[in-house]
């Protein structure tokens, strides 16, 4: 039975950690609800990547995975905002000089109370961000969605971020190429993929892409050779596990 899960720090000021246990005891699915990465959140992802990893037997890729985890959720969250944003504006996300315009007066904004301030817009306008775990002796599987879908120009860059990620073997031949570089856009999800090949993992396990009208961001760690994935299969086979195999928490006013 899992007892304790050790994190980057303490413990013992994780919201509902008895529940979550329980739940990863249990084999549960685990899906949390947010809108922006709050320090409480943080800690709440930290503490069920260390319980899913301790149960089967995978501490040491605690580290890569809450690493590469803050990226997706830290991209979803902004990424509702940034709608918020545009919408105040009056500037259409979608076209491309409106685009430019919107990011201009963006960039000029952003800090850590905007991101606060627009998380809780994106609240109140139900723009939502999961982030659910499916775990079994097989393999995790980590998704995160957002309720936007990708923006032409995002994706463009995200595929041509990832492209380039997969140039590199590593992440020290990354940051020799790219030295000041490596602070921008796009560059944290080139950190997931090297972050992912160093532990071993296949990069196609490392996914971005669209389900139904939001933006999904997948990655899949195989514990065994049995682990199968989605990828090539219908997306949306996440959702096939009965609900009540589900626990959800909700921490919209973490």
């Amino acid at each position: 039975m899992l007892q304790n899960a050790a994190m980057h720090g303490s413990d013992v000021d994780v919201k509902d950690r008895e529940k979550i246990l329980s739940a990863v005891n249990e084999g549960k699915r685990v899906r949390f609800l947010t809108y922006s990465l709050t320090d409480t959140m943080e800690r709440q992802l930290d503490f069920v990547i260390a319980a899913i990893l301790k149960k089967h037997h995978h501490a040491p890729l605690q580290s890569t995975l809450y690493s590469c985890l803050k990226e997706l959720v830290v991209n979803a969250t902004k990424a509702n905002a940034k709608r918020v944003f545009f919408e105040e504006l009056g500037l259409d996300i979608n076209n491309a000089e409106q685009y430019r315009q919107g990011m201009q007066k963006l960039k000029g904004s952003m800090s850590e109370k905007w991101i606060r301030e627009y998380g809780e817009k994106a609240r109140l306008k139900g723009l939502e961000t999961s982030i659910t775990f499916d775990h079994t002796d097989e393999g995790l599987r980590i998704l995160v969605l957002n309720d936007t879908d990708l923006i032409g120009a995002d994706e463009t860059r995200i595929r041509e971020k990832l492209a380039e990620g997969m140039s590199y073997d590593d992440l020290l031949s990354f940051y020799m190429a790219n030295g000041d570089q490596t602070e921008g856009e796009g560059m944290g999800l080139v950190m997931n993929l090297l972050l992912l090949k160093g532990e071993e993992t296949d990069p196609a396990l490392f996914r971005i892409g669209t389900v139904d009208g939001k933006t999904m961001g997948r990655i899949e760690i195989p514990f065994n050779a049995n682990f199968q994935s989605v990828r090539g299969k219908d997306p949306r086979g996440w959702r096939d596990r009965p609900a009540e195999e589900t626990i959800n928490l909700n921490f919209t006013r973490s």
